[in-house]
């Protein structure tokens, strides 16, 4: 009994013919040449036991890819499937193969009339690789089309792509060639001319953005879903393109979201109707324009708050939307501030832009005094419409001025300074306090220390203040008004 040193299996040689390196080796892909060496390694090894499930797992491929790899050197006439159940496999020798005439393709008749059909149709514009060649007639064998239709796909490709197309690429559109039950040459002519329109109109949107490229098989889907699912013709579509000048990087992602939008709408897919509804849009989105330009923002796109915007219009006349935007731009507001506004204006009565106007000029007598109540708090910016009905409202309510200012005076340390000087002058009109004099001369005011830490900026007065004073107790209403 003789048997080899397990050792070998790790510190062992496998050879590997020169032929192999200079002929075979320059045409094949990476998983053909993993799968060619790891059989060579095992089969050197008498691994009976080891087939193609642990071969997948050992190389970290798909068994297909394994299965794929093997039929390749089967039609190199490298290796030969001697067995179906389970798999079994022989690795020749390529020296004696070559020189008894078997080694190449010259047993596998369909093989070898099937790539002279595809050298033939090439010619001298492309050197085909014989792994490109052996992928192609898989799609005779595992896909089951004909070779007239596999040819005809082929030179789809080289017509649509270029001659240098990549093979994997076509094998896409050949999956989808078998899903759809193409069988005959006529029915390749039609499936394969409807894909070139395909094509072709993909290419034209891609030289609307500029693009000068190829478009890719994502891109291929959605045109072919905006044509014959949407039912958008090229015109239309290349009418929606006009939309996406707007966008800083113009792509089919972008432009299925302009589709789907005038999809929805119901207002129809003729290049016409796609005009019109454009059109349409077009001026509503310049309203949203001028909205977006009012409250400061610049980045972003109109068409992407335009359905929110046409919502607010339905409530509200445009011109007052924009009053809205002005209003709620002095505080520094957003978009999603504009609904709140005009619903507040609604419950005061102002329902049409002459009202609003008429409100806002109202408002605007008392802006001199209010920039003096900024002073007073030291606030920066700009009264805002709120600040100015909080103004009006102390005046309306009988407390004047010099009152006013002095609340101001108190509230100036305060985190949140108008509320704080709100709750001060509601106190003062409780308590009958209707004059700055009368003011400063109660007790909290008079007796107030200097400020100690950032937080204490109130007037804490002497221990036992509180007691001294039967009204309510102001500061710590404030403090609580004030978060403190």
């Amino acid at each position: 009994m003789f048997r080899l040193d397990g050792q070998a299996r790790v510190f062992g040689v496998t050879a590997v013919e020169n032929l192999f390196i200079t002929e075979y080796l320059p045409y094949a892909d990476g998983s053909q040449i993993k799968v060619y060496l790891s059989g060579l390694y095992h089969s050197g090894q008498a691994d009976g036991a080891f087939g193609v499930r642990e071969m997948a797992a050992e190389l970290n491929l798909e068994e297909g890819q394994v299965l794929s790899a093997l039929r390749y050197w089967e039609r190199r006439r490298l290796v030969e499937r001697v067995s179906d159940n389970p798999p079994t496999y022989v690795f020749h020798h390529l020296g004696q193969r070559m020189l008894t005439g078997q080694d190449g393709m010259s047993g596998d008749r369909a093989y070898i009339e099937f790539s002279e059909a595809v050298y033939a149709q090439f010619g001298e514009r492309r050197k085909l690789r014989p792994n490109d060649v052996a992928l192609a007639f898989e799609w005779v064998q595992e896909l089951g089309l004909t070779q007239e239709v596999v040819l005809m796909l082929l030179n789809h490709f080289a017509d649509t792509r270029g001659v240098h197309f990549s093979f994997k690429s076509a094998q896409t559109l050949a999956v989808m060639m078998k899903e759809e039950g193409i069988s005959t040459p006529e029915q390749a002519e039609q499936y394969l001319g409807h894909s070139k329109k395909t094509h072709a109109g993909a290419r034209a949107v891609l030289s609307m953005f500029n693009l000068r490229r190829l478009p890719t098989e994502p891109e291929l889907a959605l045109y072919r879903k905006w044509t014959e699912q949407w039912g958008f013709d090229e015109q239309g579509i290349l009418a929606a393109c006009g939309q996406t000048v707007t966008a800083s990087n113009p792509s089919f992602s972008y432009l299925n979201g302009i589709l789907e939008r005038l999809k929805n709408k119901g207002a129809g897919t003729a290049p016409g109707q796609v005009r019109k509804q454009l059109a349409e849009e077009g001026e509503d989105a310049a309203e949203v324009k001028k909205v977006l330009e009012t409250l400061g923002v610049f980045s972003v796109s109109a068409f992407s708050v335009l359905p929110a915007y046409l919502a607010l219009r339905e409530r509200f006349p445009a011109g007052m939307i924009l009053l809205a935007a002005k209003s709620v731009r002095a505080r520094n507001g957003t978009f999603e501030h504009l609904e709140p506004k005009l619903l507040s204006w609604k419950e005061m009565g102002l329902d049409s832009e002459s009202r609003v106007l008429k409100h806002l000029k109202e408002l605007k007598a008392y802006e001199p005094m209010m920039f003096k109540v900024f002073e007073r708090l030291q606030m920066d910016g700009r009264p805002g419409e709120p600040d100015l009905l909080r103004l009006k409202a102390w005046l309306d309510g009988g407390q004047g001025e010099e009152l006013i200012l002095e609340a101001a005076e108190q509230a100036r340390g305060a985190r949140q300074k108008l509320p704080y000087m709100e709750r001060v002058l509601a106190n003062w009109k409780k308590d009958g306090v209707d004059t700055a004099a009368k003011a400063k001369a109660r007790p909290e005011t008079a007796q107030r220390k200097p400020r100690k830490v950032a937080f204490q900026q109130y007037d804490q007065g002497p221990v036992g203040a509180e007691e001294n004073y039967p009204g309510p107790d102001l500061l710590k209403e404030a403090r609580e008004m004030d978060g403190q």
